[in-house]
């Protein structure tokens, strides 16, 4: 794929072309994760080595470019604690080191990934 001025405008605007049809419903503010970041002045290179394929940039121990600004999983649990003693931390997970982009979709709605197997619902951005 040809990376046009038209396509550069949309990903930069945070706009996933490919995968419209299959988007869940955007979250309350109407905007998901990508054009967050856009809106706080980032360029889509900034998480991906390849913006026209998408292609998140790793480090030389394959760790999604957003722990560098997010931080590890012990640094997100103090930051997501449960809202009551029922719910349970997003972070605070048993299956280790996922990937970010396996609940964090950038372009598209979040998947709630607990929710696989446990009851646990959680809105993920």
């Amino acid at each position: 794929m040809k990376l046009t001025p038209t396509i550069a405008a949309a990903l930069a605007a945070g706009v996933f072309l490919l995968g419209a049809a299959c988007a869940a419903e955007a979250p309350a503010d109407g905007k998901f994760l990508a054009e967050r970041h856009v809106a706080k002045g980032m360029k889509c290179e900034t998480c991906h080595s390849d913006v026209a394929k998408g292609k998140i940039i790793l480090d030389e121990k394959r760790h999604e470019v957003c722990v560098s600004c997010h931080g590890w999983y012990d640094h997100l649990v103090k930051l997501t604690p449960p809202k009551s003693e029922e719910d349970q931390n997003p972070h605070g997970q048993h299956d280790g080191n996922l990937p970010c982009t396996e609940c964090h979709k950038g372009h598209k709605q979040g998947v709630n990934y607990c929710g696989k197997c446990h009851m646990w619902t959680f809105n993920v951005p």
